[in-house]
């Protein structure tokens, strides 16, 4: 009898006896739903380790995993095997299939490039180990939630502790080299990420064709290893403020994507002023007195703040141009002179007032402004100006006054479009008016503005306007 089909009686009797045992505990009732399906999250991973050793043939190495993508839809379906699928209909997802479509996927891959068996054996003990133990983590001890599904620190701590364990101990033996404690690092924090990030049951397959992607370009692709570095840098920050629900998950998401792009397109030092210009604007805005709600940035806004920044990182990557470098710099300072107006001028005793006709304003209403609160734009473009400095290049005074000039511009002109272009409506009953255009149009009507240019929408608008003049005036200047 072959290896192969030796392997395939082996790799039978493993998954029988795992999902058996899952089964048999979870009647008995010693094991509960959660409790049974991580044994065999975490037991079905091995099976790996199994095929290594008996399969030479990728269609041998095949079978097992389409078979069980087979029998965990029909399972799914039909509920055959108790301990498998969760009893919570509003907890069910495909998970299981997805699970076994990444272990047919990867074998049809690395069974045929055994060189990389040992990334087969990343990825997937990476969703086993990592993924299984955090779920249970979670579950029993997960007190601190980031409004993602169920998810937990403490779960996404052990997602990472686990994972970095594993590819240590795999690139050990299998890809010597010195840097196996930083490119454990990395990929750790990837996989952590996309577990948390990945949408209900879509992690299982997610995860492993990731980090088995993900590895390969960092063993590979010497060129990949800066990006894994953004994305890094950028998860680890992401990870913390979530923790304070300053960011909404698909804030967060966001923030992570557009981040470690800009850091991978423009260098650590636009990087580091949009970091800047997002830690200091939550720091300034959680003292505000609001519902948690009005102080969390969401998604819309997120898009808003870093599009500009991202589209001229893109025009820089290039490029390679100065004017490009320093639009980059004026969108960030533009962004913070603007949040930092509204969220210092909060704080002020002073009536807000139109910036046209000095008319009183209610707190909060576009187009007002205080003495504080245009003394904290002013200081928002001065930080970011400060720190463009650091950017290497032979015209960094010019780029400061740049800077520092279309920076406050932005907020400048930002208050006089919110006056003439930005939608508001007025509430008969209640006497107010609001800035967002209500679902319920009952006894509402718009009173001034264009529909489409909302309060994100003028920010976008005016950021990009105040790049594009300082783009003009830096080609005559240069």
């Amino acid at each position: 009898m072959s290896n192969n089909w030796l392997g395939l009686i082996m790799s039978a009797i493993y998954i029988i006896v795992v999902a058996g045992l899952a089964s048999f505990c979870y009647k008995k009732k010693k094991f509960t739903s959660e409790e049974s399906k991580s044994f065999v999250h975490i037991g079905l991973c091995n099976w790996w380790l199994v095929a290594w050793i008996y399969f030479d043939n990728f269609i041998f190495a095949s079978v097992i995993p389409a078979l069980l993508v087979i029998l965990n839809c029909c399972n799914y379906r039909f509920h055959f095997v108790p301990g498998i699928e969760a009893t919570d209909k509003s907890k069910r997802h495909m998970g299981s299939v997805w699970y076994a479509l990444a272990l047919l996927t990867l074998s049809i891959y690395f069974f045929q490039n055994t060189y990389y068996m040992y990334i087969g054996a990343i990825a997937i003990l990476t969703l086993g180990y990592g993924d299984g133990l955090a779920t249970l983590v979670g579950e029993y001890f997960g007190k601190h939630k980031f409004g993602v599904r169920n998810k937990s620190a403490e779960g996404s701590f052990t997602m990472l502790f686990v994972t970095f364990l594993i590819i240590t101990v795999l690139l050990q033996y299998s890809f010597p080299t010195q840097q196996i404690a930083t490119l454990a690092l990395y990929i750790s924090v990837f996989a952590t990420m996309v577990e948390l990030f990945a949408p209900g049951g879509t992690d299982n397959f997610l995860v492993p064709i990731g980090v088995a992607l993900y590895t390969y370009l960092l063993v590979e692709a010497p060129w990949f290893e800066p990006m894994a570095l953004a994305i890094t840098i950028t998860s680890v920050i992401i990870f913390i403020v979530m923790l304070t629900k300053a960011l909404s998950p698909g804030a967060a998401f966001c923030s992570l994507l557009m981040g470690s792009a800009i850091y991978i397109l423009a260098g650590p030092v636009p990087y580091g002023c949009l970091l800047l210009f997002y830690l200091t604007s939550m720091v300034i805005e959680h003292g505000h007195k609001k519902p948690l709600k009005e102080k969390q940035r969401n998604l819309t806004q997120v898009e808003e703040d870093g599009l500009a920044v991202l589209l001229f990182a893109i025009m820089y990557a290039y490029t390679q141009s100065e004017v490009a470098l320093i639009a980059i710099f004026v969108a960030i300072a533009g962004a913070t002179a603007d949040t930092w107006s509204s969220g210092i001028g909060y704080y002020s005793k002073q009536k807000v007032r139109s910036i046209l006709s000095g008319k009183p304003l209610p707190k909060g209403e576009s187009g007002g402004v205080t003495q504080l609160g245009t003394l904290g734009a002013f200081l928002g473009a001065l930080l970011i100006a400060t720190f463009s400095l650091l950017a290497p290049g032979e015209n960094i005074v010019v780029r400061f006054l740049l800077v520092l000039g279309f920076g406050f511009f932005t907020s400048i002109i930002d208050s006089i479009f919110g006056v003439f272009l930005q939608a508001k409506y007025y509430d008969e009953a209640k006497g107010v008016v609001l800035e967002k255009r209500p679902k319920n149009m009952k006894g509402i009507k718009k009173i001034s503005g264009y529909q489409f240019l909302t309060n994100g929408m003028v920010n976008f608008v005016t950021v990009m306007l105040s790049c594009i003049l300082c783009c003009l005036l830096t080609l005559l200047v240069l």
